[in-house]
């Protein structure tokens, strides 16, 4: 299923808009636990047909040996483990030894099972956001190391604190325990936890979702955690210093966000168009909400006649949507948010006809991967003219790209335009522009960073907006201003 299909289920969320959408690292401690069980085992069959002659009165060795046809070396250990575990007892009868069951062994013969202490260690997961194990069976906790070079966002909490034994109960460990694999096959009622070690703290991906409400204190942070939305980490974040830190350094761009507001008073737009603008983009967004919901549906159905059913559904929803896009695409401007810039990008790389023109201050391998590459180099090939602007600074930054795979994606790009003498790759320099320009289409000039959306993990969260002209003339007059700042031009 298409990524960001998946985000735009949880998108809708009535009084709030989503304003930013970043792959972060949920901090999750791994610890061992040592634990005193009561384990549950499944009778060996020697040992059940032991406690079975014994209820027949078979009372002595020599007399379950023949019956059973079994050696007394065979019997023997599973005399001493009945023994053990208190089952049986030699009793006095008629002045000689003889075995019994003792009244746990009835209870234990009925049950076909041995109950038996047992003090073992255990590997768990310990939420650091829910404060209690938890069990994550779909991915393995990652390092530090790999979370940044994932370009995954640390999800902080503060004050950091390590898993304590008072964290923990018994009833949280048998929770744990019924649900690992390889574990179901006994049951353990967890008696007491005697200690917590090697504790290492790791994280786990998932997806965070910022929204913002109609007034600028008003945000909401939620998760998609192994593809669903995890209400507890998004109730138990909002109540942390962490949250209120991260709301507090949320970023705009001023000089970005002028840019937007600029585009706006230039076209001087009219309040009718602009509610239409407005209802449009709203039914726009429940029609994503609704087929995304459905392809959901879908991939989780299993008889042949619900699939049916679920498919002429998301026909009709995926035909409302294109009729909304549609619609959309006739209005000469309209704000767009964060889940709508991908898709103007793929439309941009996959249609243009004439040219492309792309300005985004960060450069990351995350966006610019194979699949954008390969792209690239079609549109290059049909001889479109493709312009990339990008750069914080005049000259090259070591903070711009980090990580060895962002610098090799820049290279990739420098060699496409040593290649093809119609793609024009500058460094401008103090580049707070992000503009994207297909033809004479569109234009849009927004805060969004086109060419490193994903994989920063030095960046905060931001309110992306901005603001999409399909006005061939402001397109064209945008085009020329902006393309005056290359140095060469194709």
């Amino acid at each position: 299923m298409n990524e960001d299909l998946g985000i735009k289920r949880f998108q809708e969320r009535p009084g709030y808009r989503l304003a930013d959408v970043a792959e972060v690292g949920l901090p999750v401690y791994s610890l061992n636990i040592q634990v005193l069980t009561l384990a549950h085992k499944r009778l060996p069959p020697i040992e059940e047909f032991l406690l079975r002659c014994l209820s027949m009165n078979l009372c002595s060795v020599e007399e379950i040996s023949e019956y059973l046809g079994l050696t007394r070396e065979v019997l023997k250990p599973a005399f001493a483990n009945l023994a053990q575990t208190e089952n049986i007892a030699l009793t006095a009868q008629h002045g000689m030894q003889a075995w019994s069951l003792t009244k746990k062994g009835h209870t234990t013969l009925q049950a076909s099972e041995i109950i038996a202490p047992e003090q073992r260690t255990f590997q768990i997961q310990f939420d650091a956001i829910l404060r209690k194990p938890t069990l994550y069976r779909f991915q393995k906790p990652f390092k530090r190391r790999e979370l940044d070079e994932e370009g995954l966002v640390e999800i902080e909490t503060y004050p950091p604190k390590r898993p304590q034994l008072n964290e923990i109960s018994p009833g949280d460990i048998e929770r744990l325990l019924k649900a690992v694999p390889g574990l179901t096959e006994q049951r353990r009622d967890v008696l007491a936890i005697r200690s917590i070690e090697n504790i290492k703290k790791g994280f786990v991906r998932a997806v965070a979702l910022l929204f913002k409400g109609p007034n600028e204190d008003e945000s909401q942070l939620a998760f998609v955690v192994d593809g669903m939305l995890s209400m507890p980490h998004e109730l138990a974040f909002a109540r942390t210093e962490g949250f209120k830190r991260l709301v507090n350094r949320i970023n705009t761009d001023p000089i970005a966000n002028k840019e937007v507001t600029a585009v706006k008073q230039a076209l001087s737009v009219p309040d009718a168009l602009i509610s239409e603008a407005q209802r449009v983009d709203t039914s726009t967004l429940h029609a994503e909400v609704t087929v995304a919901e459905q392809v959901e549906a879908l991939r989780h159905a299993e008889g042949e006649k619900d699939k049916e059913i679920l498919r002429e559904r998301l026909r009709q929803a995926e035909e409302d949507l294109e009729k909304l896009r549609a619609a959309s695409q006739r209005l000469p401007i309209r704000d767009i948010y964060v889940l709508d810039h991908p898709p103007l990008l793929q439309d941009a790389l996959a249609h243009a006809k004439q040219r492309v023109m792309i300005i985004s201050p960060w450069i990351r391998a995350k966006v610019v991967n194979h699949d954008f590459l390969n792209k690239l180099e079609l549109l290059l090939q049909r001889q479109v003219t493709v312009y990339v602007g990008f750069g914080t600074s005049d000259e090259d930054d070591k903070t711009e790209n980090m990580w060895e795979n962002d610098r090799l994606a820049l290279e990739k790009l420098r060699h496409l335009a040593q290649k093809y003498s119609t793609f024009c790759l500058n460094r401008l320099g103090n580049t707070h522009a992000k503009v994207l320009i297909k033809d004479s289409e569109f234009v849009a000039v927004t805060s969004f960073n086109w060419l490193s959306f994903k994989g920063d993990p030095s960046r905060t969260f931001r309110d992306e907006q901005g603001t999409l002209v399909h006005q061939p003339e402001y397109v064209e007059n945008k085009f020329k201003e902006l393309a005056a700042r290359f140095n060469k031009v194709p």
